[in-house]
């Protein structure tokens, strides 16, 4: 045997988690693209949608966004080894910040 498999390295009967901590471990990259590519899909799908029916805000989308890979993100921090804590942390931050460009960027303030 020239190079180690997955098989031998990893038990994957243990459950999908267990392939997944795998690729993050050789690929430190894997997780922070997975949120960015399920940022720009809700992004883009939201935008996409809104202008569709006639009321398209870019402010209302990177928000929704921005909440729902927060909570994915939090969610994958459950899982031992998976996620950075500075990952988790920036996609807070990101939240945060789309919720102030939502509020003051909204034209009609509550």
């Amino acid at each position: 045997m020239a190079y180690p498999e997955v098989n031998d390295i990893v038990n994957s009967s243990e459950g999908i988690h267990t392939l997944f901590q795998y690729t993050s471990e050789i690929v430190p990259m894997f997780v922070p693209m997975v949120l960015f590519s399920l940022f720009l899909i809700v992004f883009l799908g939201s935008f996409f949608a809104s202008k569709r029916v006639g009321s398209s805000s870019a402010t209302a989308s990177f928000a929704a966004a921005s909440y729902l890979t927060t909570i994915v993100a939090f969610f994958m921090s459950l899982i031992p080894n998976f996620i950075n804590q500075s990952t988790v942390i920036i996609t807070l931050m990101i939240s945060i910040l789309a919720s102030l460009f939502l509020f003051f960027g909204s034209k009609n303030p509550v």
